[in-house]
C-alpha cells in the first residue's frame, strides 16, 4: 500500500512540476510581449516628446488691468484651484489603491513556513483548475446544441430509444423485402394469366380450324358418295370419331384453362390483400421512424448512437466542469481567507493574479507595473499641486499689488471656497 502511495505522490509531484513549467513558459511569453509593448510605447512617447514643444502646455500669466479683468482673473484662478483639488482627490484615491497593492505584495513576500507552503499549494491548484476549466469550455464536439436540447428531456430513455430506432429500421428492411417479394409474385401471376389467355385463344383457333376441317370433310364425303356411288360409311364414322375426340380434348383443355384462370385470380387477390396489409405496416413503421428522427433530430439509428456517445461526453464535461468550478471556488475562498489573515487590503484581486503567487517573476512584473503607475500618479499630483500653488500665489500677488481691492478679491475667493 505504501508503494502505491509513493507512486501516486510521485505522479502528483510530476504533474505539479509540469504545470509549473508550463506556467513559467506562458509567463515568459507574456513577459516578453509586455516588454516589447513597453519598449514600443517608450519609443512612441520619446518621438512625441521630441516633436512636441514642452512650453505648449505651460500656463500663461495674464495681469488684470480693469475691474472686470480683475474679477475674471480671480475667478479663473479659483476655478483652476478647484479643478486641481478635484484632480488631486481623484488621483490620491487611485494612488492609495496602488500603494495598498504594493504593500499587499510585500505582505505576500513575507509569508513563510507552513502558510507559505499552503499559499503555493492553493495557487498551483487554482492554476491547474483554471487550465482544465478552459479545456472544458473549449471542447470540440460534433453534436449540435439543438440536438443536446432535444436529448435532455429524454436522457434516461435514450438507450431504449436507440434500440427502438434500430429495431424499427431493421423491421422496415424486412417489410420492404416482403413488398418486393409480393410485387414479384404479382408479376409472376400476371405472366401466368397471360399464358392461360394465350392457351385459351389457341384452343379457340384450333376449334375453329377443326370445325372447318370436319365440315369440309363431310362435304367431300357427300360429294364423293353422290358422284362415285362409293360407300362412305367408314370415312364418315372416322370423321365423326375424330370430331368427338377433338371436341373432348378442346373441352378438357378449356376447362383446365378456366380452372387455372380462377386459381390465378385467387392468387392475385391473395397477393393484393397481403400487399395492402404490408403496405399499411410499411406506412405505419415509416411514420414511427420519421417521428423518432424528427423527435431527436437525427437521420438514422447510427447517427443517433453517435450523437448519444457525444451527448454522454458533453454530460461528462459538464459534470467535470461543475466539479472543477466547486474545487476552484473552494481554493479561491481558502486563498482569500489565508491572504486576509495576513492583513492584505484587497485579497480577492489575487485570485485573478494567482500566477504571480506561483511564479516570482510574474510578481516582479506586477510590482514593476504598480511602481510605474504610482510614479505617473505622483507626477500628476505634483502637477496639480503646482497649479494650485501657482494660482494661490497669483491671487496673493494681486492682493499685494491692489490692496484697495482686497475685500472684493477675498469675497470672490470665499464664494468659491464655500461652493
Amino acid at each position: 500500500m505504501a508503494f502505491w502511495n509513493r507512486r501516486k505522490r510521485k505522479r502528483i509531484e510530476e504533474e505539479e512540476a509540469l504545470l509549473e513549467q508550463q506556467a513559467r513558459e506562458k509567463l515568459d511569453a507574456l513577459r516578453e510581449q509586455k516588454r516589447q509593448a513597453r519598449n514600443e510605447v517608450q519609443e512612441d512617447s520619446e518621438e512625441e516628446t521630441s516633436e512636441k514643444n514642452p512650453d505648449l502646455y505651460e500656463r500663461e500669466v495674464v495681469k488684470p488691468v480693469y475691474g472686470d479683468d480683475r474679477k475674471r482673473y480671480v475667478t479663473d484662478c479659483c476655478e483652476a484651484i478647484r479643478e486641481a483639488e478635484k484632480q488631486i482627490d481623484s488621483i490620491r484615491g487611485e494612488y492609495q489603491e496602488v500603494t495598498d497593492s504594493l504593500l499587499d505584495i510585500q505582505k505576500i513576500d513575507r509569508i513563510q513556513g507552513e502558510e507559505r507552503k499552503q499559499l503555493l499549494d492553493y495557487g498551483k491548484n487554482i492554476v491547474r483548475l483554471t487550465r482544465e476549466r478552459s479545456q472544458y469550455k473549449n471542447r470540440n464536439l460534433s453534436i449540435p446544441e439543438a440536438v443536446i436540447r432535444r436529448f435532455e428531456p429524454y436522457e434516461d430513455d435514450l438507450v431504449d430509444e436507440i434500440k427502438r430506432m434500430y429495431e424499427t429500421e431493421n423491421y422496415q428492411k424486412l417489410i420492404e423485402g416482403d413488398l418486393e417479394k409480393l410485387h414479384q409474385e404479382k408479376k409472376k401471376i400476371r405472366h401466368e394469366k397471360r399464358e392461360i389467355v394465350e392457351r385459351q385463344n389457341a384452343l379457340k383457333k384450333l376449334a375453329k380450324l377443326l370445325i372447318f376441317l370436319i365440315v369440309s370433310m363431310f362435304a367431300l364425303f357427300v360429294a364423293a358418295y353422290y358422284t362415285l356411288k362409293a360407300d362412305m360409311t367408314f370415312p364418315y364414322l372416322a370423321t365423326v370419331l375424330l370430331a368427338a375426340i377433338s371436341a373432348t380434348v378442346i373441352f378438357v383443355e378449356s376447362n383446365k384453362n378456366r380452372r387455372s384462370m380462377t386459381l390465378a385470380d385467387r392468387k392475385m387477390d391473395k397477393a393484393i390483400l397481403l400487399l395492402n396489409r404490408v403496405k399499411i405496416k410499411c406506412v405505419n413503421n415509416l411514420n414511427v421512424l420519421e417521428y423518432g428522427r424528427e423527435k431527436f433530430g437525427v437521420k438514422n439509428g447510427a447517427q443517433f448512437e453517435q450523437f448519444w456517445n457525444e451527448y454522454c461526453k458533453v454530460k461528462e464535461y459538464e459534470r467535470k466542469f461543475r466539479e472543477n468550478t466547486e474545487q476552484l471556488n473552494y481554493y479561491c475562498d481558502v486563498l482569500v481567507t489565508l491572504l486576509r489573515q495576513q492583513g492584505l487590503r484587497d485579497s480577492e484581486v489575487w485570485t485573478g493574479q494567482v500566477l504571480a503567487i506561483v511564479d516570482n517573476r510574474e510578481m516582479v512584473e506586477i510590482r514593476h507595473e504598480l511602481n510605474a503607475r504610482r510614479q505617473i500618479l505622483r507626477e500628476r499630483i505634483e502637477y496639480n499641486e503646482g497649479i494650485k500653488a501657482d494660482c494661490v500665489k497669483q491671487i496673493d500677488q494681486l492682493v499685494a499689488k491692489q490692496p484697495e481691492h482686497r475685500e472684493e478679491i477675498l469675497k470672490i475667493v470665499e464664494q468659491y471656497s464655500k461652493s
